[in-house]
């Protein structure tokens, strides 16, 4: 992503008071795609200022997943990698244009108001309208730095996208059910991440928003691998990456890195982490995977993913195992067009599938992200794994993971061709998949899903299964009443302890 210019440093907002992306498409975790930034190839965080006194240090930027190289569709539609535009892929967000994507607000009809959390999931699920059950099927990301007074570029960005001008009225006029950060450079304050106290009041902004509207709290997401996938950098701990910290041999050290990354996301107000990427890295040629895994052997990526999720969930967030049913044989990448995985079925189960399994065995506590990949070995007809059911199968029956799975970002050039915003949502939703990671149109992603489940497509007894999915992890996770979320100390993030597992891990990979 481009690299974010310096700001000064926001005053403090009361934490308790309330383009898509210029996303660079890139695989989040590819939730569903990654976008990251972190200052520096290898992760360094040298430059460390004081917690909340200064904009994060940002350098030189580099690739990663759900947003990382911005992708603007040509003349006939076909991505192009580089073009700075919005997160949705519909093209560069102009201040002074109209008629983009997203310009009209959403016409879901009147809703019940806000839920009440407390009463159980399975009747908060029966109190819904179907608006607010599609909403909590779709994380999206806002423009802008504040919840409620964004800056003009942001105001702008957010019309031409959403149909509302500010973070807080995206959330509650699509009733949504996560919210994922990004460096936007749409301009003065479009970046979702400028500093620590700006983050922290951000998120409790975007949570009030929530509060207000279902009363249910938001899933907030974010690359937080280490190495160049990362958007919370210094002063946050940022560590080296996946195969830095695979060549330390250390398993404890793996948790504790995860453990202090968890920390300090939470301490921000983000509750779901993009990583730990569970692709085996065993193609040299890889242009999109390479160190952001921890190995190139299945037993030893499967160690690694295991001990740095357990660090995540131990730390009070939800871990995100990348990208199913793996993205390490491809010469392909799936931010540009889609990569095809040749592996036989019993190739796959061998190699593959094991660092996705140790998700079956705490389905609650993880989630898993599809990666945008054609598998003939599953899915004889070629689709992409986000919309393949034959994939969806796979992972719910012979991995048996129960949880909640996500896309990796909508926006990646390794679905054009397969259908525009809401008829990928809908693909999507009627394979198996749970949430829908940045759709480059949400109005119409939403209005398609709506229309789906009106004419039978999409069963309601279908939403409701993801429905319930979400909100138990919004459960686990301490987030499913919005009112009632607790923030730790931000003094945790970058501290001392912090640091000194970072430079232990530095030591012992020699990186």
């Amino acid at each position: 992503m481009p690299m974010l210019p310096r700001h000064r440093p926001r005053p403090f907002v009361a934490l308790a008071a309330g383009l898509l992306l210029a996303m660079v498409l890139a695989a989040c975790s590819s939730p569903a795609s990654d976008s990251l930034v972190d200052g520096s190839a290898d992760g360094s965080d040298d430059d460390l200022v004081a917690v909340g006194t200064e904009a994060w240090n940002s350098e030189a930027p580099a690739t990663g997943d759900p947003a990382d190289d911005v992708v603007a569709p040509d003349a006939a539609g076909t991505p192009t990698i580089g073009a700075t535009q919005d997160p949705t892929g519909a093209g560069a967000v102009d201040p002074g244009a109209a008629g983009t994507p997203g310009s009209t607000a959403p016409g879901t009809g009147d809703s019940s108001g806000p839920l009440d959390p407390r009463a159980g999931i399975d009747a908060i699920v029966a109190a819904m309208t179907v608006e607010q059950k599609v909403g909590q099927l779709f994380t999206v990301t806002v423009i802008g730095n504040d919840a409620t007074d964004p800056s003009p570029a942001a105001r702008t960005a957010n019309s031409q996208l959403f149909g509302v001008e500010t973070p807080a009225e995206v959330v509650a006029a699509y009733h949504l059910g996560g919210v994922a950060y990004f460096d936007h450079d749409l301009g003065e304050g479009t970046s979702n991440v400028d500093d620590v106290l700006q983050v922290a009041a951000f998120s409790a902004g975007l949570q009030q928003a929530a509060a207000d509207d279902t009363g249910i709290g938001l899933l907030i997401g974010a690359d937080q691998e280490g190495g160049n996938v990362v958007r919370l950098r210094a002063p946050a701990t940022v560590f080296p990456s996946a195969r830095a910290i695979g060549n330390t041999g250390d398993l404890e050290l793996a948790r504790q890195v995860g453990m202090v990354t968890g920390t300090e996301a939470r301490a921000l107000g983000v509750n779901w982490v993009y990583a730990p990427v569970a692709d085996v890295n065993v193609n040299p040629d890889n242009p999109v995977i390479g160190d952001r895994a921890f190995a190139v052997e299945t037993s030893r990526t499967s160690q690694f993913v295991a001990a740095t999720a357990e660090g995540l969930a131990e730390a009070g967030v939800l871990p995100t195992l990348k990208h199913f049913p793996g993205h390490g044989d491809t010469a392909v990448d799936s931010h540009s067009s889609l990569p095809t995985i040749d592996h036989d079925i019993e190739t796959l189960r061998a190699v593959d599938l094991p660092p996705f399994q140790l998700a079956a065995q705490d389905p609650t506590r993880t989630s898993v992200m599809v990666g945008h990949l054609a598998v003939p070995a599953v899915d004889a007809e070629g689709l992409p794994a986000t919309i393949s059911s034959a994939v969806m199968n796979l992972l719910r029956g012979d991995v048996g993971f129960d949880g909640l799975v996500v896309t990796d970002a909508m926006n990646m050039g390794a679905l054009s061709g397969f259908g525009d915003a809401g008829s990928l949502a809908v693909q999507a939703i009627a394979a198996g998949i749970d949430v829908v990671l940045m759709p480059t149109d949400l109005p119409a992603a939403q209005r398609a899903v709506l229309a789906a489940v009106a004419d039978g497509t999409i069963p309601e007894g279908r939403l409701d299964v993801s429905v319930r999915r979400v909100l138990e992890a919004k459960q686990v996770l301490g987030v499913l009443d919005a009112s009632t979320i607790a923030t730790p100390s931000i003094d945790v993030v970058g501290s001392a302890a912090h640091q000194d597992v970072r430079d232990r891990v530095r030591a012992a990979c020699s990186c």
